[in-house]
């Protein structure tokens, strides 16, 4: 597989390599970021919101902390779901990736972004071999979900950070009972997507170790990603959790 590799901007030594995920219907458009004189390094998998509501491997969000991330001496992949950019999607004649996204939601088969995600983490775990360290999950919203459902399924995580959770009726929360890593929820008070009542519901039945975290935002975190990094840095550094 041909990647090409440039460096971020003068001056840095972060490369950002292009990538290309085998997945099931095809291939998944990623991008690599690391430090080019690595050695042995934890690595991120970012998660994007849903691919109809900025789920994008450039969604601010997850652009942002690719690039805080990285610096911080992290190997950061983040990718685009089937459909989405340059990843591959099989479809019904007629169907549209954003009307099989929009079922996608309405039916809740979260196996849709489940699998590619998995896809990535082989990837990851493969192409870095003994460079890698630890794995580390961070979704953003609809991809925060995603990431504690890996968790759940994938022992060898080592903590996901979920970013603006949607704490709301529509989804289940029970299978957070079973997710045994750490986890740091990171949640704007103004969040659109909270509904206070899931939460306290919800939130004394989540595993332990866990640690939750207000900021007084929205949903977007705009202008507070680097905030945001900061946060979820200091976290991973926290051996403690």
């Amino acid at each position: 597989m041909a990647r090409q590799a440039s460096t971020d901007s003068p001056g840095e030594k972060i490369f950002s390599e292009r990538v290309s995920i085998p997945f099931d219907q095809g291939h998944l458009e990623g991008m690599l970021a690391y430090e080019a004189e690595r050695a042995r390094a934890d690595g991120i998998i970012l998660l994007s919101p849903h691919p109809n509501f900025a789920g994008t491997m450039d969604n601010n969000v997850i652009k942002e902390l690719a690039t805080f991330l990285s610096t911080s001496g992290l190997i950061v992949l983040r990718f685009n779901y089937p459909g989405i950019g340059e990843s591959s999607l099989l479809l019904p004649p007629g169907m549209s990736s954003l009307d099989y996204w929009d079922q996608v939601e309405k039916e809740q088969r979260f196996d849709e972004a489940l699998r590619p995600s998995l896809a990535a983490l082989t990837f990851l775990e493969k192409s870095l071999g003994t460079s890698l360290n630890k794995i580390h999950l961070v979704g953003y919203s609809y991809g925060a979900m995603i990431g504690l459902m890996m968790a759940e399924q994938v022992h060898s995580i080592s903590s996901v950070t979920a970013i603006s959770l949607p704490w709301v009726s529509r989804y289940p929360y029970d299978f957070l009972k079973q997710v045994p890593c750490r986890k740091l929820f990171i949640t704007g008070k103004q969040d659109f997507a909270l509904d206070p009542a899931v939460h306290q519901r919800a939130w004394p039945h989540v595993a332990e170790p866990k640690k939750f975290t207000w900021v007084d935002c929205d949903h977007f975190f705009r202008k507070r990603e680097r905030e945001l990094g900061e946060e979820i840095l200091a976290f991973l550094l926290d051996d403690q959790g």
